[in-house]
């Protein structure tokens, strides 16, 4: 028989029996449906956390003085844990590795809304922080050198800002005060997602000159430093706390490269398991064929004896089956794609976030209905061929 009479005959029995044909069809489309939905919502996370690594800024470093009087004793003598302005300036010298150095001082105010209070999170910083986190105005403009050095009393805020002290109003050029402060806000950032390790959503940024008058009390205990590598950098860093300060475990450095890293390595594990469950449920589909294709042996044997006493071969009955359960798994692998690709895109509109979903995925989805109809459909198709016909001939 030629190739295209074996495809035609498998399809045509295939179309005679279709509810049997549609339930193993099903079984395979609903494993192919979550494999493709599992794999496109881990591919969006994967490519989410890269934009985010790109987008935050993958070379900034973070150093957090410990405030623990304990670990204080073992600092130089005369010296304490906090860091000062100083410190931006000595790092900038002392560690070729680092190209920008920005100071934090972190307050909190309240806010009498509604009859309810509401917190918030007051930020100090230079102009360069902008820049180094890639903050962009949703309306507005950043903060200035000019701010900081005339001590002007304005201020950015964030989504959540706005939406719990504004109740969503444009707070646009309007008052905001802070510590018996008037502020006027002069740019709305926008949103900046929860990925990496600063997230202004909530917060309020004021320059930094402001924040040390409003928080006198307020050591900087944060600085942000961008760097040209940062496993260099880091060992710098630490060079620098052990000459000035006796010691460097008095300071904790973090790098958003490393800590969006291990946020990818974990979504990684998520979407080993995504594949795990999209595996089983391919298992199960495969196991339904085979399953059918036994059946459908069982039912035929008195076909596959008229087809061998005119002549056919084993080869060409193993062949004839052997296609059939292929060609049950392509089609429920082209059905299961389509259902999966409808899936992910409601589950990215529900959730909110990137719909991916590639030609990748079809081919991956194909290519496993086939290996799946191979390796479910040689046993029945081997135990087809070896019917004998002077058997077979006499089944009722």
């Amino acid at each position: 028989m030629l190739p295209r009479d074996i495809v035609t005959t498998a399809w045509e029995s295939l179309r005679v029996h279709r509810l049997r044909t549609g339930l193993s069809i099903l079984g395979i489309l609903i494993g192919i449906a979550s494999f493709s939905i599992m794999y496109s919502v881990g591919e969006s996370a994967r490519q989410h956390t890269v934009q985010a690594l790109n987008e935050l800024g993958g070379d900034v470093i973070q150093i957090v003085a410990r405030g623990s009087a304990k670990k204080a004793e073992l600092a130089m003598p005369g010296r304490n844990n906090e860091l000062s302005l100083r410190d931006v300036f000595k790092i900038r010298h002392f560690c070729p590795a680092i190209s920008d150095v920005s100071p934090e001082i972190l307050g909190e105010t309240e806010f009498l809304r509604r009859g309810e209070t509401e917190k918030a999170v007051v930020v100090g910083i230079l102009p360069n922080y902008q820049g180094m986190f890639k903050l962009r105005m949703k309306e507005g403009r950043p903060l200035t050198q000019l701010d900081v050095e005339g001590e002007h009393q304005v201020c950015l805020v964030g989504a959540g800002v706005t939406k719990r002290i504004f109740q969503g109003r444009n707070p646009l050029k309007k008052g905001l005060n802070i510590k018996g402060y008037l502020f006027n806000v002069v740019g709305i950032m926008q949103d900046s997602g929860q990925f990496g390790m600063v997230s202004n959503n909530e917060n309020i940024l004021i320059p930094l000159s402001m924040a040390r008058r409003l928080f006198p009390n307020n050591e900087i205990r944060q600085l942000y430093v961008r760097s040209h590598h940062s496993t260099e950098a880091i060992a710098q860093l630490k060079q620098f706390f052990q000459a000035n300060y006796g010691t460097s475990s008095q300071f904790e450095i973090r790098s958003q490269k490393l800590l969006l890293e291990t946020q990818q390595s974990q979504l990684k594990i998520f979407e080993y398991i995504l594949w795990t469950i999209g595996s089983i449920s391919l298992l199960v589909g495969g196991i339904g064929i085979m399953n059918i294709m036994l059946v459908s042996v069982t039912e035929r044997v008195r076909e596959v004896g008229i087809r061998r006493a005119l002549g056919a071969t084993k080869r060409e009955i193993k062949i004839q089956f052997l296609c059939e359960a292929i060609l049950l798994c392509l089609v429920g692998a082209l059905g299961g794609t389509l259902l999966g690709f409808l899936g992910a895109k409601l589950l990215s509109r529900l959730f909110h976030f990137p719909f991916v979903f590639s030609v990748k995925v079809l081919l991956i989805a194909l290519s496993i209905a086939s290996v799946l109809g191979i390796v479910c459909g040689t046993y029945p198709a081997a135990r087809a061929a070896e019917q004998d016909p002077t058997v077979v001939l006499r089944y009722e």
